[in-house]
């Protein structure tokens, strides 16, 4: 299971649909559609950070490694913040590869515009 059917389990455990979770977590249709119906996209940074405001219940370190429960334990939930650690620098290298990528589009297109 990756990351994206992860995402689609969110989805049908909330009883959502596309649309609804993406109004849910605010982000827009067509994204989330990348993600977990088109799948031509992996969720980024952002993306990820919003689901897991999104979801109290939701099990941080499931939802990246695939690791553990969807569902926190009763032993996680108190007071714990929805976001480890772990979790937190998994969420940063994900956001510092995605600038990463975004930096060798820009320089493949400048690239190509200068022969």
């Amino acid at each position: 299971m990756d990351i994206c059917d992860r995402i689609n389990a969110i989805i049908q455990h909330e009883n959502m649909n596309v649309s609804s979770f993406a109004r849910h977590i605010g982000v827009g249709d067509q994204t989330v559609r990348g993600v977990v119906v088109m799948r031509r996209n992996k969720p980024g940074y952002d993306f990820l950070l919003k689901v897991v405001r999104a979801f109290d219940w939701l099990d941080t370190d499931w939802l990246i490694t695939g690791e553990g429960n969807m569902v926190r334990s009763l032993k996680q939930q108190p007071d714990a913040a929805p976001v480890t650690d772990q979790v937190d620098a998994l969420l940063t290298i994900i956001r510092e590869k995605d600038e990463r990528i975004e930096q060798l589009i820009r320089e493949n297109t400048l690239l190509r515009h200068n022969p």
